[in-house]
């Protein structure tokens, strides 16, 4: 959830310089604490995802799921779209009444999220290669011991139908 309202405030700033540019500050007189948030949010977002990736240890020395892990709290293009376009709205409520073209907002708000959702999964797999790399460097480390496979010294032989069904040859006994 952390991810998908960090991912909607950043495309909605995104959209916004996108169709505005530097026409007019964004947020009105709430510009700086916008932009404070706007920080706040990456930063989080970011520390979440290095402790993610930190974590783990022998379980993620391949990388393979710590991208499944990251890739899993990405937030669909979906959901960032009408996360954005809802941060789009209230910061726009902050401002003073000014023409809006509406159906540039909706590319802006597409266009940005799409590029934010395409650079975190490339991000994942940049991430994901970084620890494959980096457990190739120091296989002792981190990667998993493989465990003693203990060896069957008798072989089972299948015994022939005749001697299974030896058990089964008799009739049941004869209850008094």
């Amino acid at each position: 959830m952390l991810a998908l309202v960090a991912f909607g405030l950043i495309a909605a700033v995104g959209a916004h310089a996108l169709v505005f540019g530097s026409g007019h500050q964004i947020a009105g007189s709430l510009h700086g604490e916008l932009i404070d948030l706007l920080f706040g949010a990456a930063g989080v977002t970011a520390l979440l995802v290095l402790a993610k990736s930190l974590c783990g240890g022998r379980l993620c020395a391949d990388g393979s799921a710590l991208a499944a892990s990251l890739g899993s709290t990405l937030p669909s293009l979906r959901a960032t779209i009408l996360a954005a376009g809802g941060w789009f709205a209230a910061i726009e409520s902050c401002e003073r009444a000014h023409a809006m073209p509406i159906l540039a907002i909706v590319a802006a708000l597409i266009a940005v999220s799409v590029l934010l959702l395409g650079g975190a999964a490339l991000a994942v797999r940049a991430l994901r290669a970084a620890r494959l790399l980096f457990s190739a460097l120091r296989p002792t480390r981190l990667s998993c011991t493989p465990h003693a496979r203990r060896q069957s010294t008798a072989r089972l032989h299948a015994r022939s139908v005749a001697l299974r069904r030896h058990l089964f040859s008799r009739p049941p006994p004869v209850t008094a």
